[in-house]
C-alpha cells in the first residue's frame, strides 16, 4: 500500500514540476529492476536499453522507446545513452542550446559591463587624478575580455560536442536526410502540427 502511495506521489510530483517548467518540456518514465517507476529529466544510463516513455509538459506521453537498434549498429554506452535520451536532433539541438544559451547570457552581460567600462577609461584619460582609477578601470578591461574569450571557446566546444551527437545520431537511426528528420517526432511519425 505504501509503495503504491509512493509512486503515485512521485508520479504526481513529477507531472506537476514538467507542469511548472514547460521550456524544459519532457519528462523520461522508466521503471527499474525492483518495478519502481521513476520520472526525470534524463534516463540513467543503466535503464536506457530498457523500455521507456517521454512525456510531454502535460504529462501525456508522446513517445515510448521499445525499439532497439541492430546490436551492430550501436557500438558502446555512449551510442545507447544518445538513443536512450533523444528521440529527435531538434531534441539535441534544443539542450545544446540551452546549455550554450547561459554561457551566451554571461557574454552579453560582460560584454554590457565592458561597455560601461570603456566608457569610464575615455573619462579618465588625461586626467592626473585619476591615474590609479585608470590602471583599475584597464585590468577590468582585460579581466572581463579573457572571460568573455574564455566563455566563447566553451561555448564552440559545446556546439562541436553536440554537433558530434547529433551526426552520430543520425547515423544509428540511418537517417541520411535531416531535414526529412526534422518532419517527423523522431519515431518517423509525421511531427504533430503546432497548436494555435
Amino acid at each position: 500500500m505504501k509503495t503504491t502511495q509512493l509512486i503515485l506521489v512521485t508520479a504526481a510530483l513529477a507531472v506537476c514540476a514538467a507542469w511548472a517548467n514547460p521550456a524544459e518540456g519532457k519528462v523520461y518514465r522508466w521503471v527499474d529492476e525492483n518495478g519502481v517507476v521513476h520520472f526525470g529529466d534524463a534516463i540513467p544510463p543503466e535503464y536506457s536499453r530498457e523500455r521507456h516513455e517521454v512525456l510531454d509538459e502535460r504529462g501525456v506521453r508522446t513517445t515510448v522507446n521499445d525499439a532497439q537498434p541492430t546490436p551492430s549498429a550501436v557500438r558502446d554506452d555512449r551510442d545507447r545513452a544518445l538513443l536512450a535520451t533523444y528521440s529527435s536532433v531538434a531534441e539535441i539541438e534544443e539542450v545544446r542550446d540551452r546549455r550554450a544559451g547561459y554561457l551566451v547570457s554571461q557574454n552579453n552581460v560582460a560584454e554590457e559591463r565592458l561597455v560601461s567600462l570603456k566608457a569610464r577609461r575615455e573619462t579618465l584619460v588625461g586626467d592626473p587624478a585619476s591615474v590609479n582609477e585608470l590602471a583599475t578601470v584597464e585590468q577590468r578591461i582585460r579581466e572581463y575580455e579573457a572571460e568573455i574569450e574564455r566563455r566563447n571557446l566553451e561555448i564552440a566546444r559545446i556546439r562541436a560536442g553536440f554537433d558530434e551527437d547529433m551526426r552520430r545520431f543520425l547515423e544509428l537511426k540511418g537517417i541520411k536526410d535531416p531535414a526529412a528528420e526534422a518532419a517527423t517526432d523522431g519515431s518517423g511519425a509525421p511531427a504533430a502540427e503546432p497548436s494555435s
